[in-house]
């Protein structure tokens, strides 16, 4: 008499124990690098922002044979043309003087941001003199 083999369907405790081991793996390698990303998100929008109130002062310039004293003076731009995912109108400031030297700088607060990312740019801190100098800290 003849007996039939039983076809086993399944994986063993040690196939799924190698699975999940390189499952973890990927993770730990995958999750700093995507932190690293959201902080380089964070520095660009925020050098955007200075880009944009850059520009503004450089019209401002060209009409008033000056930059402005302040990011208030600049009325081409509203408070929401600054509201992004991170940083916010207020996080941005313009100090100019009459040499025509200025100072852009945005710095994030517990506040800056909106939605799960408020609060994230905290100590973040980006400057651009009239030299073109960037400072960065992040």
């Amino acid at each position: 008499m003849k007996t039939r083999k039983q076809n086993k369907a399944g994986f063993t405790l040690v196939e799924l124990m190698v699975v999940a081991i390189i499952v973890a793996i990927l993770a730990a390698v995958a999750i700093p690098m995507m932190s690293g990303n959201k902080k380089r998100a964070m520095g660009t929008e925020a050098e955007a922002g200075i880009g944009t109130i850059l520009s503004s002062a450089r019209v401002y310039l060209a009409e008033h044979d000056q930059y402005p004293a302040t990011l208030a003076n600049l009325n081409m731009i509203s408070s929401t043309d600054l509201d992004g995912q991170f940083f916010d109108y207020v996080d941005y400031s313009f100090t100019g003087t009459s040499s025509n030297t200025y100072t852009i700088a945005c710095t994030g607060t517990a506040t800056s941001g909106r939605g799960d990312d408020e609060g994230k740019s905290v100590g973040m801190a980006v400057t651009l003199d009239e030299d073109g100098i960037w400072t960065r800290n992040y």
